[in-house]
């Protein structure tokens, strides 16, 4: 092991802490300049299975429940769990978790990997179980079509050994093709009930047909997004059997529970988590841990111990006022937030706040691929507050959605946003949905003003 590297690390981790950065990825970015193989040379010595974790959405929660659950098993854990889930990310939990040797004393590791850098960092990693969550368009101007994004993705897992598991959810199209033709312990979750919330194919669905013959798939059910009971009624292809189903979901203000079946077992699973889409992530992250032979007991309590990181269904007060953050950052995200705010059935004031750096994807016409109009046809909102680079664009999406202009206030600024949401919030919950960047600055503001994060 080249030890300039690691040393390299853990100076600019040192540097980070004293000038009070996050440093999540800048580390291992310098490191890997010195040393191109410090990941794979630091996770050889992590001591049993790791897990990697990926897909667009869902993978920052499932990758931190799997790891909580490990951790309440009496495991010792490296995890990535700020979400810096390129290279540099990687690279970086692994530098602050070992010595200065490289040396690094944990049971097993956890780690959230961008769909994008899959084919980069596997092989490094050899993990024993991958999880993939699901597949959306997401910053098209950065990473292009799904289609490149996941024959790249299969690609790289044809490479790993042949005694692999790989967890695949099977309502989710484009997913679940990733288990065909794969020589690897492949195992479908998804969900066996009816969800009974009216939902319809969004607007930004993608797999409209068959990879086998190109037939159109038709749906008995959609879940959300594009997920759901598909099948092809020109070749018979259909959603895969599921290893592990959830059934008797229930989904309310203060969190989820739903029965998991795996083989002759049903297991009772509860969360804190709400929404329907983390239905999903709850139940791949148990699925993920049966594998792994975890017991149920210490699966429930791990998931009893889960605490979302900052801007994921974070729940927090402002001024005194119930307040609810979580991050939207393509337009299954944006739908699914709508969906789980529109479960809980309360007056709403919504604060948007949309950048378009480079992070965020500088292409913020995805917002015309929401769909907002189904949302405020279901909901009472009261005020919406509009803020960030793209406020305007905000704004003017939202009058086109059906919301009273009178009822609109763009407020670029996010601080100054936050500040002014909770002076016009009297019963309603305040829902504060920031893409990527906004997040950031979302925290910041927390922080500056000491609110409970």
């Amino acid at each position: 092991m080249d030890l300039l590297g690691i040393l390299v690390g853990k100076f600019v981790i040192l540097g980070c802490k004293l000038t009070r950065k996050n440093g999540t990825s800048l580390p291992g970015k310098l490191a890997l300049k010195v040393d191109a193989d410090i990941i794979k040379n630091i996770v050889k010595d992590v001591k049993n299975e790791k897990i990697v974790v990926t897909g667009t959405n869902g993978k920052t929660t499932t990758s931190g429940l799997i790891a909580e659950i490990l951790k309440s098993s009496g495991k010792k854990v490296v995890h990535n769990r700020e979400g810096a889930n390129m290279l540099s990310g990687i690279a970086t939990v692994l530098i602050k978790n070992s010595d200065i040797f490289g040396n690094i004393s944990c049971d097993t590791g956890v780690f959230e990997v961008d769909e994008a850098n899959m084919p980069l960092v596997l092989n490094d990693i050899n993990p024993k179980v991958v999880v993939v969550t699901n597949f959306f368009r997401d910053q098209l101007d950065r990473y292009g079509e799904l289609d490149t994004t996941i024959k790249k993705v299969k690609e790289s897992l044809s490479k790993l050994p042949k005694d692999s598991m790989l967890l695949l959810n099977a309502d989710e199209p484009f997913t679940a093709s990733l288990g065909d033709d794969l020589n690897l312990n492949v195992f479908y979750y998804g969900i066996l009930d009816k969800l009974n919330y009216g939902y319809s194919l969004s607007p930004a669905f993608e797999q409209k047909y068959c990879p086998v013959c190109g037939g159109k798939y038709v749906y008995r059910d959609v879940f959300y997004g594009q997920l759901g009971d598909y099948y092809c009624p020109k070749c018979g292809k259909s959603r895969p059997k599921l290893d592990f189903g959830a059934l008797d979901i229930k989904l309310t203000e203060d969190g989820i529970s739903f029965k998991l079946k795996y083989k002759d077992k049903l297991i009772n699973v509860k969360s804190h988590l709400t929404g329907a889409y983390n239905v999903y992530n709850v139940m791949a992250s148990v699925a993920a841990n049966v594998l792994l032979g975890i017991s149920f007991s210490n699966i429930q309590t791990g998931l009893n111990n889960y605490t979302p990181i900052a801007g994921r269904l974070q729940k927090t007060y402002l001024k005194g006022k119930k307040t609810i953050i979580n991050l939207i950052k393509n337009p299954i995200g944006f739908d699914s937030t709508l969906n789980m705010l529109r479960e809980i059935n309360k007056p709403l004031n919504l604060l948007i706040a949309i950048n378009d750096n480079y992070a965020d994807g500088r292409d913020v016409s995805w917002l015309w691929d929401v769909d907002i109009e189904n949302f405020v046809s279901h909901t009472k909102i009261n005020h919406v507050v509009t803020s960030g680079l793209r406020a305007e664009d905000m704004a003017l999406r939202l009058k086109y959605a059906g919301i009273d202009q009178k009822k609109i206030k763009i407020i670029k600024p996010i601080d100054e946003a936050l500040d002014y949401i909770p002076t016009i919030t009297n019963e309603e919950l305040i829902a504060v949905l920031p893409n990527y960047t906004s997040l950031h600055e979302v925290n910041n503001y927390l922080k500056s003003r000491g609110v409970k994060q």
